[in-house]
């Protein structure tokens, strides 16, 4: 059974990308980084494998389909990894397990954050990290992020 992907119009692992790809390029011009953005960063690039490969059961069978390659492939990915355990962690609101921490900034006396760390990495480094590993390793790889089986 090969069922589609979406969210109400996000119709597609093409679409998601596109808007998860928007959400960190906003985040990376912005002076004030919002904890929400983060959020839908850390989830959504965890979860965009299971749009590429929505029916995929690693646990059942080895990988056949270049979709399922990815799948596999991507897990490989310490960074991936990384950002699949804060989604993890935070999905079961689980924060003391680790060290995290949001960096402030002030400025005509605001105070506002400008980064988010945990386990002493740079969450936006590992986010722009995840990002360039779906671009070159799947969307990119034909030219329409759809690879042809």
């Amino acid at each position: 059974m090969n069922r589609p992907s979406h969210f109400f119009n996000i119709e597609s692992a093409d679409q998601l990308f596109g808007l998860l790809k928007t959400v960190a390029s906003r985040l990376a011009t912005s002076e004030e980084k919002r904890a929400e953005d983060f959020l839908l960063l850390v989830f959504g690039l965890t979860h965009l494998r299971e749009w590429i490969a929505p029916d995929y059961d690693w646990e059942e069978r080895g990988p056949v389909t270049p979709e399922e390659h990815f799948f596999q492939d991507i897990w490989k990915f310490d960074e991936f990894k990384f950002l699949q355990a804060l989604c993890n962690r935070s999905k079961h609101m689980c924060v003391t397990d680790s060290a995290m921490g949001t960096l402030y900034e002030s400025k005509s006396g605001r105070r506002f954050p400008v980064g988010y760390f945990a386990d002493g990495k740079d969450v936006e480094e590992v986010v722009r990290a995840v990002i360039k590993f779906y671009e070159e390793k799947w969307f990119h790889k034909t030219g329409s992020g759809q690879n042809a089986t």
